[in-house]
C-alpha cells in the first residue's frame, strides 16, 4: 500500500498556525490586496482579517500556541505581537491602522534548504502615525524609518531570538519577510502584475471553503512536498506519494486541539485517490485488537479486495494469483498497520490487522498458503493458535513497503480480525491484549482524541506524537534530526495527531487533520496547565475578564504580596509589586468609559487601579493616611460607569474617592466612633441608594450617597459583627442582615430592629448556602475537622475529614441544580467539591492547598477548577 503524505499536511498546517491563525474574508480581491505580493511559488498561504485582535484571543485561549511558544521564532513571533496589541491599547492612531486589517502569510522554499515567510497586510493609515509606531515596535532607528518611508527595503530585528527581518512598504503595502530572498520574491511578484489567484486551481480550491470556521489553509502539494526535503532525506521524500494539486482546508481552533477539514483537488488522477474513492467509508474500529503499547497506526476500509490490490497497483500480475486469493481477497471491512513500543528487547513491536466478514473461511485460505506437503509451525497460546505464515515478503509483494516488516510473519484469528506480526512475542502481546481488555480502545486518552474526530472514514491515520516522537525523527536529515531532538520536552505536550481521508464529489478528496495538545504525564490527573511561581501563593486565585476577547484569566497573590496576572493557558502575562496582601475582593472597572477594564483594589496601606497591561493607571496608587480596616467597595450609582469608590480606614472615616484618585466632593460623613472592620454595603430600594455602615461597636448606619445620615434607624450588632449577607426589603426596614460574631452565634437582623438567633454559638463557623423551596437557606457549620449541612432544623449531612478546616468551605455553581462545596485541606494539600449529600464529586481529590475559583477560562463550555499547590504552582484542573 503507498503511504498518503501526511506528514507534510501536517508540517503545512503547523507552520502556518504557528506564525498565525484563526478566521477568513471570502470577500473579493482589492486592487491593492496584499494577496498581490504573494509569490505564485508559494507552498502555503494563510490570509487572516482583523489579524491583531484575532491573535490576541488565540493566544489566550489555545494550549497548543503555548505549548508551541517553547519554540523560540514562535515565542519571539508571540512577544511581538503581544507589544503591538499593548501599543494599539493605549495608541488611538495604531489602533486605527490596525483594526479590521487582513494579514495574508505566505511559506515559500527560496532555495536549498531554505523555507522563508512573507507577511503582507494594508494598515489604515491617514497619517505617519502608524509608520512611527511600527518603526518603533520592529526596533528600527531614525535612519532606517526614514528609508522606508521612501519605500526602501530595509533590515530589523525587533527580538534577539529573530534573525534579522527584511521589512518595505510599497504603495500602502507593508511587507515583512524572514529573509532578503523571501523579499525579493515579493518584489518580482509585485512587478508582475499578476496574482496567485489567477491559478484556476487555486481559485476553485478556495470556492470550496466553508463559512464559520477560525481559520483557511491553502496548500499546493507539490511545493508543500518540497518543503519536507529541506527536512527529510531524499529516500524518505520519494517513499510518499501523493496527488498534486491544492488542498483547501478551514481550520477551527480549540482550546486543546486544531481542527482541519476541507478537499483536496487533484490536478491529475492518482492511485490513492482511486482507491479511497472506491472503497467507500466505515468505522475506525480497530482500537478495539491493538494493543494500549501502539503509538501509531493506519487504518483503511477495504469494500472490494480485488479491485483494492488492482487500483493499488503494487503487485504484478504474478503476485495477484499467488497471494491474492489466499492473503488478502477475503477481506471486507478495516485493514490496518500499527507501531507500538519495546518488547522483550526487540526495538519496536509491529502489526497487520485484516477484518473479514467470514474468519473461518478466512484462516482456511491463510492455511492453503503452507507449502506443499509441509504443516506450517503453530503454537497455541491462552486458547488461540498462532501460525506461521512461511511466505516470506508476501504481504510487501502484495500491498507495498508499508508491510516491509511482515518478512516471516506469525498470524492468528481474533473475533472477526486476522492479526499478523513478525514474531510470535509481539502477536501474543496482541492475543493479551484482546482477552484481558488492555487495547487503545479502552485507554482513556486515545478514547478522549477518538471522540473528537469523525467515527467512519475511508482511511484513519493516528500518531500518538508524545509516544511515538522517536520514531518520528526516522529519516530525517542530521541537522533537522538534532533540532527535531532538542524539542523533545515540546513533543511531549502533544497528544494524538489524526489524518482522515474520503471519498468526495467530482473526483476530489476530502481531508480532515486534528492535533490535540494531551501531555502524557497529565493524561490522568485532569491538569489543563500548570505554571510555576517563585514562591507560595496566599489567597485564592481571582478571576478577571479579559476586555479585549472576554477569556478569563487569573490573579495571584504571592508571599512577597507580588500580583501575577496569568492568562487562561497558564502563561504569566506580568507581575506587579504591592506593599501588603490584598483586603477582600479584586474588582474591574472601566474607568474611561471605553470597554476597557482596570483592576481595583485595596491593601491595608494604598488602593490601587492597574491596567491590563500591568501598569498604575494615572492617580494610582493612593497612599492611605490611616490604614485601611476592611477591604475597599466600589458602586456604579447611575449605572453610568461613575464609580466611588468607599473604605473604612483607622481613625473611622469612611473615605470616598474617585476613579481619578481624588477625594469625592462633598462627601463629609461624621467619624464612626469606632473603625469597621467591614466593607460598605450599598442598596437601591424604591428607587434610591443607601450606604450601610457597621462601626467597630456594631452600631449600624444607614447614609445615602451624598453622606447624610438616614434617620430612624437605630439597630445595634455584636462588637465583633461580620456580615454575612445583605438582602433588601420592600423598604429599608424590612431589609434583613446576617451576621456572626466570635461567639460563632450566627443571626438575622431586620433594619426595623428585630432579631432572629439562626444558630447555635460555641466553636463553630456558619456560611449561607442555597435557598430552598421553603424560602429557607441551607447553613454550612464548620467544627474542627466536620462539615455539616442542615436546612432549617433538619440536619441534611455531617462529614469528618480528619483534618481541622481551617479555610472556610465555599459553594460553587457548577450547572443547574444545587451548589457544590469546596474543601481545602491544606496539610494534605487537597481540595475537594463534594455534592449536597457529603460525596466527592467525580475526580476529586485534587491537588491543591488554597482556596479556589472555579470558571470557564478559555470559553470552550467547560468549566476549569483554580487553585496553588504548596510548592506554588498555580493549577488548572478541568472538570469533567
Amino acid at each position: 500500500m503507498r503511504r498518503v503524505p501526511v506528514i507534510l499536511l501536517l508540517l503545512a498546517v503547523l507552520a502556518a498556525a504557528g506564525w498565525t491563525l484563526l478566521r477568513w474574508n471570502r470577500a473579493a480581491i482589492a486592487p491593492d490586496d496584499p494577496w498581490r505580493a504573494i509569490p505564485d511559488r508559494s507552498a502555503v498561504v494563510i490570509a487572516v482579517p482583523d489579524a491583531w485582535t484575532t491573535w490576541d484571543r488565540f493566544t489566550h485561549t489555545s494550549q497548543l500556541w503555548s505549548t508551541f511558544e517553547k519554540v523560540p521564532d514562535l515565542a519571539a513571533l508571540g512577544r511581538l505581537m503581544a507589544r503591538t496589541s499593548e501599543r494599539a491599547e493605549n495608541d488611538a492612531a495604531l489602533r486605527t491602522a490596525l483594526e479590521d486589517v487582513t494579514l495574508v502569510i505566505s511559506v515559500t522554499r527560496t532555495g536549498g534548504d531554505q523555507v522563508d515567510l512573507l507577511f503582507a497586510c494594508v494598515p489604515k493609515a491617514a497619517d505617519t502615525s502608524p509608520l512611527q509606531a511600527f518603526a518603533e515596535l520592529l526596533k528600527a532607528d531614525a535612519a532606517t524609518a526614514q528609508a522606508l518611508a521612501h519605500g526602501d527595503v530595509v533590515q530589523v530585528r525587533p527580538d534577539t531570538a529573530l534573525p534579522a527581518l527584511s521589512l518595505s512598504i510599497k504603495n500602502g503595502l507593508w511587507l515583512l519577510a524572514s529573509s532578503p530572498a523571501m523579499m525579493d520574491e515579493a518584489m518580482l511578484q509585485l512587478k508582475s502584475g499578476k496574482s496567485i489567484m489567477q491559478d484556476p486551481l487555486l481559485t476553485a480550491a478556495r470556492n470550496t471553503l466553508g463559512g464559520g470556521s477560525d481559520a483557511h489553509v491553502l496548500i499546493h502539494l507539490e511545493r508543500a512536498r518540497s518543503l519536507l526535503s529541506t527536512w527529510w532525506t531524499p529516500r524518505t521524500i520519494d517513499a510518499l506519494e501523493m496527488p498534486t494539486g491544492w488542498a483547501a482546508l478551514d481550520l477551527r481552533a480549540r482550546p486543546d486541539a486544531f481542527l482541519l477539514s476541507g478537499l483536496v483537488l487533484p490536478d491529475a488522477p492518482h492511485s490513492v485517490l482511486a482507491v479511497i474513492d472506491h472503497q467507500g467509508t466505515g468505522r475506525n474500529d480497530l482500537a478495539r485488537w491493538l494493543p494500549a503499547e501502539v503509538t501509531q497506526w493506519d487504518v483503511q476500509q477495504v469494500s472490494d479486495a480485488e479491485r483494492f490490490l488492482s487500483e493499488c497497483g503494487t503487485a504484478n500480475d504474478t503476485d495477484l494469483t499467488t497471494f491474492g486469493p489466499a492473503l488478502f481477497n477475503w477481506v471486507h471491512g478495516s485493514i490496518g498497520t500499527a507501531t507500538g513500543t519495546t518488547i522483550e528487547g526487540k526495538s519496536v513491536a509491529k502489526w497487520a490487522l485484516f477484518q473479514t466478514e467470514d474468519p473461518e473461511s478466512a484462516v482456511e485460505e491463510l492455511t492453503r498458503l503452507c507449502p506443499e506437503g509441509k504443516v506450517c509451525d503453530t503454537l497455541a497460546y491462552r486458547g488461540t493458535r498462532l501460525t506461521h505464515l512461511l511466505r516470506a515478503n508476501a504481504h510487501e509483494r502484495l500491498l507495498g513497503a508499508a508491510y516491509a516488516d511482515l518478512i516471516d510473519p506469525w498470524w492468528c484469528a481474533l473475533g472477526d480480525v486476522i492479526v499478523f506480526s513478525a514474531d510470535p512475542v509481539a502477536l501474543r502481546t496482541a492475543v493479551d491484549a484482546w482477552n484481558d481488555g488492555r487495547t487503545l480502545a479502552e485507554d482513556a486518552r486515545t478514547a478522549a482524541w477518538s471522540d473528537r474526530i469523525a467515527s467512519t472514514s475511508g482511511r484513519t491515520m493516528r500518531w500518538d506524537i508524545a509516544r511515538c516522537r522517536n520514531t518520528l525523527a526516522n529519516g530525517m536529515k542530521p541537522s533537522a534530526a538534532t533540532i527535531f531532538d532538542a524539542y523533545s520536552t515540546l513533543w511531549q505536550q502533544l497528544g494524538g495527531l489524526s489524518v482522515q481521508l474520503s471519498p468526495a464529489q467530482h473526483g476530489h478528496m476530502h481531508v480532515a487533520i486534528g492535533l490535540q495538545q494531551a501531555p502524557v504525564e497529565e493524561r490522568s490527573t485532569g491538569v489543563l496547565w500548570s505554571t510555576p511561581l517563585a514562591t507560595t501563593v496566599t489567597r485564592k486565585p481571582d478571576i478577571v475578564r479579559n476586555h479585549t476577547n472576554n477569556t478569563l484569566e487569573v490573579l495571584v497573590q504571592d508571599a512577597d504580596h507580588k500580583i501575577h496576572l496569568l492568562g487562561s493557558t497558564g502563561k504569566a502575562l506580568w507581575v506587579h509589586p504591592l506593599d501588603g496582601p490584598i483586603l477582600g475582593a479584586v474588582h474591574q472597572v472601566d474607568r474611561f468609559q471605553n470597554g476597557k477594564l482596570q483592576l481595583l483594589f485595596n491593601t491595608a496601606g494604598r488602593i490601587y487601579l492597574i491596567d491590563r497591561n500591568g501598569k498604575d493607571v494615572g492617580g494610582f496608587p493612593v497612599s492611605l493616611k490611616e490604614k485601611a480596616t476592611a477591604p475597599l467597595a466600589v458602586f456604579d450609582y447611575d449605572d453610568q460607569r461613575d464609580y466611588r469608590v468607599l473604605l473604612p480606614v483607622a481613625d473611622g472615616k469612611i473615605l470616598n474617592y474617585g476613579l481619578d484618585g481624588a477625594m469625592t466632593k462633598g462627601w463629609d460623613p461624621p467619624r464612626l466612633t469606632a473603625p469597621s472592620s467591614n466593607a460598605v454595603e450599598h442598596l437601591r430600594i424604591q428607587n434610591k441608594d443607601h450606604l450601610l455602615f457597621v462601626d467597630g461597636n456594631g452600631k449600624l448606619l444607614v447614609f445615602d450617597r451624598r453622606g447624610v445620615r438616614r434617620e430612624g434607624f437605630s439597630v445595634t450588632l455584636a462588637p465583633t459583627a461580620q456580615i454575612t449577607a445583605v438582602h433588601a426589603g420592600l423598604d429599608l426596614p424590612s431589609t434583613r442582615i446576617w451576621w456572626s460574631d466570635t461567639s460563632g452565634v450566627l443571626m438575622q437582623t431586620r433594619l426595623e430592629g428585630s432579631q432572629t438567633v439562626m444558630s447555635l454559638g460555641g466553636p463553630r463557623k456558619f456560611m449561607l448556602g442555597d435557598v430552598g423551596d421553603d424560602g429557607q437557606y441551607d447553613l454550612l457549620c464548620t467544627v474542627a475537622d466536620s462539615l455539616i449541612l442542615t436546612h432549617g432544623t433538619k440536619e441534611v449531612f455531617a462529614r469528618s475529614f480528619g483534618e481541622r478546616l481551617t479555610i472556610a468551605p465555599r459553594l460553587y455553581k457548577l450547572d443547574k441544580g444545587p451548589s457544590a462545596i469546596g474543601v481545602v485541606l491544606p496539610e494534605r494539600e487537597q481540595v475537594i467539591l463534594i455534592d449536597a449529600q457529603g460525596r466527592d464529586l467525580d475526580g476529586m481529590p485534587m491537588r491543591g492547598a488554597t482556596s479556589f475559583s472555579i470558571a470557564d477560562l478559555n470559553l470552550d463550555g467547560k468549566l476549569e477548577l483554580i487553585t496553588a499547590t504548596a510548592d506554588g504552582h498555580v493549577v488548572a484542573y478541568q472538570l469533567h
